[in-house]
């Protein structure tokens, strides 16, 4: 039988110039998880989804992977991950038997969902019961896979009918029934119950290795929300801790990072900062286009940019007057943009049921469109964008963000074909995500993923939330919002409307409040246009990780250091061997990073000189 391979053949690496590791031999690290597809017949899932969701969240953490297509090949990988269902008509005694002797020869092994009675021994139990009539996944005790898992909202995770109970049957979910002994050595530890009292997380030892079975598929349990089909599962709407996803997500990235060490890692944070507050602004109200100016000045005073999605509502209509058309409107718009600012589309009517309208036309143009007669997703998408690149010099509009967030099936497919390449218009608490993610086409789960990456909204002062006597407690909950996202490497993205701030200045204040403590606490603050940059940038760096005799750690990016974007920082999870981080680039030179300590990881960030 093959054994665990955990590192290829040694090589020496030549020192640039300059460099001083010339005689240290380097080996390059395996860091690579297995995914292996198991599913072929029918079940609660379609074909091949479980993989789809499961890239998705690698994908997100930028976790190196493979495909496995033969099931042999699961011994090159100390970490591999099943994407089932595995039902007894795929798991034949071979593939079930090579499974077996993976765990016992020391691999860790992670399987999500339904499984076989051919593999309930391996995971130690003796039944699965599906259903979806469970609401709530609380996890009751502690293990390396939950180390993420610190606050009561990522302890006790929804399902569904978060604040109120909708729905009957929410998404599919697994309890399992474990049996005492059926494992080797240690026995089945019940990390999480569902709200039924069932186990629906589990852990345990086999021979010389580790299993994790946890009762949410990523199909069900990540993929599902991310097309705002939580069945209700925010148990608030905005302005508040949701991690419901973010908990599957973390416990897949815990159980990587628990199984491989040393370790390098992209960050999910610019420059690899503790927080980033992604800065943005609906203008949508007579007043706001001029009061917008007083936001950019205290966003300068920090020396940094925010978001100003614009509503280029050019007729007047029941609701307002033809706004877009005031010249000192469209001025302030233009002296935005010359001041560094960034400029998104806020729709043309911020029509309050854009989630029923028809598509329309793709042809169509300022000089065809009649939004007072009849609104359409293509005319609010493209002519939006057709007024702001005519008016404001040298503008390109990529970012969107719909009139009351309102988000029609085919939207993600629009804004792609007429050249946006950031949407934000979902709240962070109904996908159950504050991630960015790759959107799908269509809101579904049949649908291809888009080249627009989606940057939920996280904080909005709207609806009443912020007034004048509620700055303080606000400000507060808002802190607390960031710090709590910042300890999972998430971003959180502030809304603030520029409205009612022509006589008062509470807005001001609570964002100065909030942005003061995130400077104070070494955060990272920008808009958004240059956050989801960031984003796509490092969803396409590729580099490798090789390890010196005298514990030296050699980062080599596949890029040129000016083709590197600047914000690109890493997280080393140290060990005791490790000595020093170089990082090269494609060529062999050297690229200087700075280092911080936080915890037990380093997280490295270009110094300002090199950006």
């Amino acid at each position: 039988m093959k054994r665990l391979v955990l590192f290829v053949t040694a090589v020496l690496i030549m020192a640039s110039t300059g460099g001083t590791y010339a005689s240290e031999r380097f080996t390059p690290l395996d860091v690579r998880a297995g995914l292996y597809e198991a599913q072929k017949g029918s079940s609660h899932q379609k074909p091949g989804i479980e993989l789809f969701a499961i890239k998705r969240i690698f994908d997100c953490f930028r976790i190196p992977y493979d495909t496995v297509e033969d099931i042999e090949d699961i011994f090159l990988y100390r970490v591999v991950y099943l994407a089932g269902p595995l039902h007894n008509s795929v798991l034949d005694s071979r593939i079930s038997g090579l499974l077996y002797d993976y765990v016992e020869e020391g691999g860790t092994l992670v399987a999500a969902g339904e499984i076989g009675s051919l593999l309930y021994p391996l995971f130690g139990i003796k039944g699965v019961t599906p259903s979806r009539n469970r609401y709530r996944l609380v996890f009751i005790e502690e293990d390396p896979a939950l180390a993420y898992l610190n606050r009561p909202q990522e302890r006790n995770i929804s399902l569904g009918n978060g604040e109120k109970h909708f729905y009957e049957e929410v998404i599919w979910s697994f309890g399992y029934t474990p049996e005492a002994g059926a494992s080797v050595e240690a026995g089945t530890r019940v990390l999480a119950r569902f709200d039924d009292g069932s186990p629906g997380m589990l852990t345990g030892s086999y021979g010389r290795g580790r299993f994790y079975l946890i009762g949410l598929t990523a199909a069900e349990g990540v993929l599902l929300p991310q097309i705002g089909k939580d069945y209700e599962a925010q148990r608030k709407y905005i302005n508040s801790f949701e991690p419901s996803a973010d908990a599957v997500m973390l416990i897949f990235r815990s159980i990587y990072e628990n199984a491989l060490a040393p370790l390098v890692q992209v960050s999910t944070l610019p420059y690899a900062r503790p927080f980033a507050l992604v800065l943005s602004h609906d203008v949508d109200a007579q007043t706001s286009f001029v009061d917008s100016l007083k936001f950019a000045a205290l966003e300068e005073k920090f020396g940094v940019t925010g978001t100003y999605f614009e509503n280029t509502k050019y007729f007047t209509d029941w609701m307002d007057i033809d706004y877009y058309n005031i010249p000192e409107n469209v001025e302030a718009v233009r002296e935005l943009k010359a001041r560094g600012h960034d400029v998104g589309s806020h729709t043309v009517s911020h029509y309050k049921k854009l989630s029923d309208a028809p598509e329309g036309s793709r042809g169509v143009t300022f000089s065809s469109y009649r939004p007072e007669e009849k609104v359409t997703v293509q005319g609010e998408v493209r002519v939006s964008k057709e007024l702001l690149d005519r008016d404001i010099p040298g503008q390109n509009t990529v970012s969107f963000r719909a009139g009351d967030l309102e988000f029609p099936q085919m939207l993600v497919r629009v804004l792609e074909e007429a050249g946006y390449r950031y949407n934000s218009t979902f709240s962070a608490n109904d996908v159950l995500t504050a991630y960015p993610f790759r959107a799908l086409r269509e809101r579904n789960l049949g649908s291809t993923a888009s080249d627009l990456f989606e940057i939920p909204i996280t904080l909005d002062d709207s609806m009443g939330y912020l007034t004048p006597s509620s700055v303080d407690d606000v400000v507060s909950a808002w802190r607390g919002i960031v710090k709590a996202y910042g300890e999972n490497d998430a971003p959180v993205v502030l809304l603030i409307h520029p409205s009612d701030t022509r006589k008062k200045s509470y807005k001001l204040e609570a964002q100065e409040s909030l942005m003061r403590w995130v400077e104070q606490n070494d955060g990272w603050m920008g808009n958004l246009t240059e956050f989801g940059d960031f984003w796509r940038a490092r969803d396409g760096l590729d580099f490798s990780v090789s390890v010196g005799d005298r514990g030296t750690l050699l980062i080599r990016i596949d890029q040129g250091a000016d083709s590197v974007h600047p914000m690109i920082g890493f997280v080393v999870h140290t060990t005791e061997d490790i000595s020093g981080v170089i990082v090269e680039d494609s060529e062999g030179n050297r690229m200087d990073f700075t280092a911080k300590k936080r915890g037990d990881r380093l997280y490295l960030t270009r110094p300002f000189s090199a950006r």
